[in-house]
């Protein structure tokens, strides 16, 4: 073995070693109240967008209406409303595009708009007298839902145009919760005969991908990361009250569990699989949760004692670990940022594990990326098999630095043909340990 091969070897041995003793070291955190409008019932955030703006919604002083409210690097802004009484902000992207509804002139009923350079922009109905955007990406695509002629709820895009109806699994309803940057979105639809809503994966123009349940007739996905990981909520078995947060990789949906409870919902998650969200603990009362490496913690254990604090709900996670999300402080409704006191104001830590996320999209049509993150530079090496294990196509070779690498591919095989629709491996080999993970070829 040369001796530079040799020195990357012992760099990442170290490395994980010393990843495996971190987990057992506590994480400090720091929290920090976002204020409100001046109402007395307080305020709860409810996204946030890791470029130093919060998305939510807060009461305004004097009254018991909602107005959409963002908090930019400590200051509050209310963004105001279509005319009407009330509105609430859902999302806000990197440039500061937020999404959510509004109340308009002498209607009381929520209307989708999009919030941009100070302009607040109506995206309309289906025919019906609702609508609520839910999330926004950096492209300006815009989810959520909208009521037709018929009372009946139907998801929808949007992208500078008007609303385009997604469909449903059989049934007649259907909502969009979110999307991420590839244009993938989630949601839940109804099936065949309404006889129960399903978790949804789909595209702009496409079909809608049914992700199913836990076990029960209804499922929800609520958020989406770039390597098309999903979380959201299920029911465990039919006319039964537990039920149950998710996290869904690779084709399989799995609990994330509970803090002793019968109930918990997996709101957010962020690009290194941490999920958030909100679960009863053993007295059934419920407090926001983090779920990460198949541990979920309640946010609460993570603050200092005598905080004044108490957390109810958690909506969202970026990709440096902060937390926004809705609870009390001294005893008063409030939106909260909770951040790990170790990545204030810098880039994501490398993983401490090597971590495969596989095919992104997958079900791929015509390509798209693998993403892998090492937490040390390794030498690495990326293939795809066909079911029989013949190798299919050679897609990376070399020395990888520590983070997060996303290796694009075509589409095609070693010969540059485009391979056929089926089912496929990847292999992932880092300092001679391999991970595999399957994916789909569809035309």
């Amino acid at each position: 073995m040369r001796l530079e091969s040799i020195r990357h070897a012992l760099l990442f041995a170290c490395a994980l070693a010393l990843a495996s003793g971190s987990f057992a070291r506590a994480e400090t955190y720091s929290i920090t109240d976002l204020g409100t409008l001046g109402g007395a019932n307080g305020s709860g955030a409810l996204a946030l967008n890791g470029r130093g703006t919060t998305a939510g919604y807060s009461f305004v002083q004097g009254t018991n209406f909602v107005h959409a409210m963002l908090n930019r690097y400590g200051a509050v802004e209310d963004l105001g409303t279509l005319g009407g009484t009330q509105s609430l902000a859902r999302s806000v992207n990197a440039v500061g595009d937020a999404v959510g509804w509004a109340y308009p002139t002498g209607v009381a009923t929520q209307r989708a708009v999009l919030w941009r350079n100070g302009v607040i922009v109506p995206l309309g109905t289906f025919g019906g007298n609702a609508s609520d955007a839910r999330d926004i990406n950096n492209t300006g695509l815009v989810v959520g839902s909208a009521f037709d002629a018929d009372r009946n709820e139907r998801a929808f895009w949007w992208q500078g145009d008007a609303l385009h109806d997604m469909g449903t699994l059989g049934g007649a309803q259907s909502r969009a919760y979110a999307c991420n940057e590839w244009g993938d979105i989630v949601g839940w639809a109804a099936i065949l005969d309404d006889i129960g809503l399903h978790a949804f994966l789909g595209k702009p123009n496409g079909e809608l991908y049914d992700l199913g349940t836990l076990g029960g007739p209804t499922s929800h996905a609520y958020d989406i990361n770039e390597s098309v990981h999903l979380c959201g909520w299920s029911m465990l078995a039919p006319n039964s009250p537990p039920s149950r947060g998710w996290f869904w990789a690779n084709g399989i949906m799995k609990s994330v569990g509970t803090l002793g409870g019968i109930y918990s919902s997996a709101f957010g998650l962020n690009n290194l699989d941490q999920v958030v969200g909100a679960s009863t603990r053993a007295d059934e009362v419920q407090v926001a949760f983090l779920w990460r490496n198949e541990q979920m913690t309640d946010l609460n254990t993570l603050l200092a004692a005598g905080s004044g604090w108490f957390l109810t709900r958690a909506w969202d996670i970026d990709d440096y670990g902060a937390i926004v999300g809705e609870g009390t402080h001294n005893g008063a409704p409030r939106a909260f940022l909770l951040t790990p006191s170790n990545t204030v104001s810098t880039p994501p830590a490398a993983p401490t594990a090597v971590r495969f996320s596989g095919a992104t999209p997958n079900p791929m049509q015509a390509g798209g990326a693998f993403v892998f993150a090492l937490p040390a530079e390794a030498a690495v090496t990326l293939e795809l098999y066909d079911t029989t294990g013949r190798r299919s196509r050679a897609l990376a070779e070399g020395m990888f630095r520590a983070g997060e690498t996303r290796v694009r591919w075509d589409g095609r095989d070693d010969n540059g043909r485009p391979l056929v629709p089926g089912a496929y491996w990847a292999r992932l080999t880092v300092a001679g340990r391999a991970i595999t993970r399957a994916f789909v070829v569809v035309r």
